[in-house]
């Protein structure tokens, strides 16, 4: 048997890629459930809670070579700019401002001020609360302190009162208008001070 190596070489062909050149749209589904506990002798029934999320993203309809990404401008490092180019980039660049934060602190406020409450001096303890709280248990109150934490971009009341809180300030003397605000209810700290908090 005679075996011509030249031939099996010409009819290998290098790898293809799919393209769809009409796109198409690729999704990631990704769901959590929780069961819900009924406190029952006999459990018989049960209920859980679903939570969805999806993502829809378009297929690239050109083909992307990985070995071609590292050759534009932005990988190879940051540009050294002289003085004068970062005071005139300061200057044209304006403020990130965080917009979806900032809308969720005016609607919490304004909350607080239908329900009869200070909105603001409520929304400065709870930051300032949150300030001096190092340990959270459960995703909940982990998300809650997030929330909490003001963007550099927010006012300066807000920052101010992170910034009492991180140094140690008794929140509820320096907002004394803010009685009882609306998150008093749901959340509670440890007797052992203010390490961890949960909802």
């Amino acid at each position: 048997m005679d075996v011509n190596l030249t031939t099996w070489r010409q009819h290998r062909r290098q790898k293809r890629f799919l393209i769809y050149q009409d796109g198409g749209v690729i999704k990631m589904v990704a769901g959590v459930a929780f069961p819900v506990d009924f406190d029952e002798k006999n459990a018989w029934r049960q209920l859980v809670m679903l939570m969805n999320y999806h993502y829809q993203f378009p297929e690239p309809t050109t083909p992307i070579y990985w070995w071609k990404l590292w050759n534009g401008r932005d990988l190879k490092g940051p540009i050294k700019l002289t003085k004068d180019q970062r005071q005139q980039q300061k200057t044209t660049q304006p403020q990130q401002v965080d917009a979806a934060q900032q809308l969720l602190y005016e609607l919490a406020v304004e909350y607080m001020n239908r329900r009869g409450q200070d909105g603001k001096a409520c929304m400065q303890r709870l930051i300032c609360e949150n300030g001096q709280v190092h340990e959270h248990n459960g995703l909940y109150a982990q998300l809650l302190h997030r929330l909490l934490i003001p963007h550099r971009s927010l006012g300066k009341h807000y920052l101010d009162a992170y910034s009492m809180g991180r140094h140690g300030i008794n929140c509820r003397k320096a907002f004394p208008t803010a009685g009882h605000c609306v998150l008093d209810d749901y959340v509670h700290v440890h007797e052992r001070g203010l390490t961890q908090s949960y909802i």
